[in-house]
């Protein structure tokens, strides 16, 4: 994901262009739809209850920092799942909130069951309950009840044989679809009993601008019903995947603000000049989407001065038609989110001294 390698290397190229000229935008792909209200996504939720949520830390039962990156995370059955992927063994940690322990998971290499890159994609069929992983190449099904009782081996794996039609970063399993962008098309659902594809959509400028396009994705807990964010540009959308297609319902409020340049070391995104973080982090439910919104101008003084510039304590709650709900106001900036719908707690990644847990508790919206 482009965002999160900033954090890690901050050395970026930028380009002369000027500040992209905002519009208020919704497309479907196969559907129509009545444009969002307002100039940007805060005046689109500028008619609802803002509430602020006061956190309290959770305290882990493994000393000496247990946690150190949390660039995502996602609440399932008692256990989180938090994103550690620069850890040089392990792509994940795992904690268990009946006893607030934490174990890692996810271990790199090439062995059996072994994750052959620094991937942090997942994603919970709440359904079947069970947990889909991948390294973009293999596809790891964890059954939930196993890991709560301290089994780490997946139940299942399966392969995708892209070939010319290659997935690219954030893919999440969709009621037996892998659904996600690919290079060439914008938006892709992968059958997993029939090896069969759904495309649809463009890139604004084409494949080669696919790079500058990324988006990360949440799928609905049981519905056909997927909902990505772009870290980098002011755009999210609700998916709904179909036998045959996918209606694409697209929230945007300005162009993209990066190009793809080609160099003798490769595809670099290059900023154009006021870049900001846009959304940072989702989490859903079976009714609501909660989106840690940003917003800010990417300060690139310092490694230290981005990462501060990628957090947030605001989050946004929509339903799954995509209408605003509720605002929180959360008493820190955090980077990453999560929610217990059942105890009505979100639960949130707080950088304000170092790296930790911090739960919310709140009443549903």
């Amino acid at each position: 994901m482009y965002t999160i390698s900033r954090l890690l290397n901050w050395t970026v190229h930028k380009t002369q262009a000027g500040l992209p000229s905002f519009i208020v935008g919704i497309a479907l792909f196969t559907a129509c739809s009545e444009p969002p209200l307002g100039a940007n996504f805060r005046e689109y939720f500028s008619k609802t209850e803002v509430v602020a949520l006061s956190g309290e830390t959770v305290a882990l039962t493994e000393g000496e920092k247990p946690l150190s990156y949390l660039f995502n995370m996602t609440f399932f059955d008692s256990l989180i799942l938090v994103n550690e992927f620069p850890d040089r063994e392990y792509t994940y940690k795992l904690i268990d909130l009946r006893d607030k322990s934490v174990r890692p998971f996810g271990k790199k290499g090439e062995g059996p069951n072994q994750l052959l890159s620094d991937a942090f994609y997942f994603s919970v069929d709440r359904k079947e309950n069970r947990l889909y992983l991948t390294d973009q190449v293999h596809y790891y099904i964890h059954d939930i009840d196993d890991l709560k009782s301290g089994m780490d081996e997946p139940a299942a794996k399966f392969t995708i044989d892209q070939q010319e039609r290659r997935f690219m970063g954030s893919t999440v399993h969709v009621d037996g679809y892998i659904v996600g962008n690919m290079h060439h098309k914008r938006f892709c659902a992968y059958d997993i009993e029939s090896g069969e594809f759904i495309e649809v959509g463009e890139y604004p400028g084409g494949p080669s601008m696919a790079m500058a396009n990324q988006s990360f994705f949440m799928n609905h807990p049981t519905k056909n019903l997927a909902v990505y964010g772009m870290s980098r540009v002011p755009e999210f959308g609700i998916l709904t995947v179909l036998r045959d297609t996918i209606e694409v319902n697209k929230y945007a409020w300005g162009d993209t603000p990066m190009d793809v340049q080609h160099g003798p070391t490769g595809m670099h995104v290059v900023d154009k000049e006021g870049s900001t973080f846009e959304y940072t982090a989702v989490a859903v439910t079976a009714d609501h989407i909660y989106f840690l919104y940003n917003g800010k101008t990417i300060d690139e003084t310092s490694r230290e001065t981005i990462i501060q510039s990628g957090l947030s304590n605001e989050v946004f709650v929509l339903d799954w038609e995509g209408k605003p709900v509720k605002r929180y106001l959360l008493d820190q900036p955090v980077r990453s989110i999560a929610v217990d719908d059942q105890a009505k707690i979100l639960y949130a990644a707080s950088f304000a001294k170092e790296p930790g847990l911090i739960a919310y508790p709140f009443n549903k919206p």
